[in-house]
């Protein structure tokens, strides 16, 4: 494909996709956006896992001027959403809309833009996709920031395009202090006396070990046990475990091998009589750590609260970092979840919309408002009337 010297191209093939890779991660390094789930790492590797789940099409953004690119859009176009009648085209995010029940959940994730060159580059994103509204009917972009560029999208073009912005859970974050006595400190009592506790009883009753995949332990051992664990814990819950689907499990063994070279990922397992009881998944992106997934036996896991061992003890590895400022426990649902305890704050997220101003939108609005309300008015009055 041949780039314009300066202005928009969108990327349709996987070839195309691959060439980028030097480029995307030295844009998405600069910009202020830029987490490890917008790297190319990611985001192309989930692509190749799950391209084929459903039918989508790649529509990537890119902005250059003198060749020099300065603007990513990572897009995809998700054809025939369910619970999106009408709408049969979506645009939403890379990394996103998985329709097999394993959801990734890549988080984050933005326009990525090189410093100072944000209003052109919104502008110059907008302009194509509203001169481009027969390749896409809707745009829904999930789990977003507050401040994310993606809100600044056809600002000045409302009059053609509806814009809705709805509430979805939050991220919790901790600040890391500069030791982990003060960061024990900053615990109430009652955590911070089991944390003790638990350590204490752990070292006394039992001969452990934890293995890193930083420190010569197999990738794909260490990803098959902790997803054993997954599993174990989640069923103990009666949820279900994302690991439970292939593609889940193929897109991790994929992107770990890739990202363990660049330093940004950490899986460790705590062992006891060689086994493998408890285990924690994180991804290391630039001064925060994500902790992504975990695991735990359950009859032990409980006695010694292995889940807790394991995030203090990587809390704890953090502090000791000189690059690492914050850990982040990721989305939660709900703002006063578990992990509130762990002296956390939480930062809400929200899901935005774009749909042309037209009839199909009218449609849509029509079905999913008066209709949608109508049908879950007769389904509530139907038992009442039968009694």
């Amino acid at each position: 494909m041949n780039m314009p010297s300066t202005g928009v191209s969108c990327i349709k093939s996987i070839d195309e996709f691959r060439t980028l890779q030097k480029e995307w991660n030295t844009l998405n390094d600069q910009s202020e956006k830029g987490t490890i789930f917008s790297s190319w790492e990611w985001l192309f590797t989930w692509w190749e896992v799950y391209q084929t789940d459903s039918s989508r099409e790649l529509h990537i953004l890119t902005y250059r001027e003198n060749g020099q690119l300065h603007g990513i859009a990572p897009f995809q176009i998700l054809n025939h959403p369910k619970k999106q009648f009408p709408c049969s085209k979506q645009l939403i995010l890379l990394g996103t809309g998985e329709t097999d029940g394993g959801l990734v959940l890549t988080e984050y994730l933005d326009l990525i833009i090189t410093p100072g060159k944000e209003t052109v580059v919104i502008s110059q994103f907008s302009d194509v996709l509203i001169n481009s509204t027969s390749e896409w009917q809707a745009a829904l972009f999930k789990q977003q920031l507050q401040d994310s560029y993606l809100t600044q999208l056809f600002a000045g073009q409302r009059l053609s395009i509806a814009s809705k912005i709805k509430n979805n859970g939050f991220r919790t974050l901790i600040d890391l202090p500069e030791t982990y006595k003060e960061y024990l400190m900053s615990l109430r009592k009652k955590k911070r006396n089991n944390i003790t506790r638990m350590l204490t009883r752990l070292e006394s009753e039992q001969e452990f070990t934890i293995d890193s995949i930083r420190t010569g332990l197999d990738c794909d051992v260490a990803l098959t046990e902790l997803a054993n664990l997954n599993r174990e814990r989640r069923g103990q819950l009666e949820q279900p475990s994302a690991f439970h689907q292939h593609n889940f499990e193929a897109f991790h063994r994929a992107v770990i091998k890739r990202l363990l070279p660049l330093s940004c990922v950490e899986l460790r397992l705590l062992r006891i009589n060689n086994k493998a009881v408890a285990g924690l998944y994180s991804l290391i992106d630039g001064d925060t750590m994500h902790a992504y997934q975990s695991g735990f036996e359950a009859e032990l896991g409980h006695r010694y609260s292995l889940l807790t061992m394991m995030i203090t003890s990587e809390i704890s590895n953090c502090i000791d970092s000189p690059d690492l400022k914050r850990f982040n426990f990721m989305f939660s649902a709900d703002e006063n979840s578990y992990k509130l305890r762990y002296s956390a704050y939480t930062e809400p997220m929200q899901d935005i919309s774009y749909y042309p101003r037209n009839m199909r939108t009218k449609l849509h609005n029509f079905v999913h408002g008066p209709v949608k309300g109508w049908v879950k008015e007769l389904v509530h009055k139907a038992p009442a009337q039968a009694s």
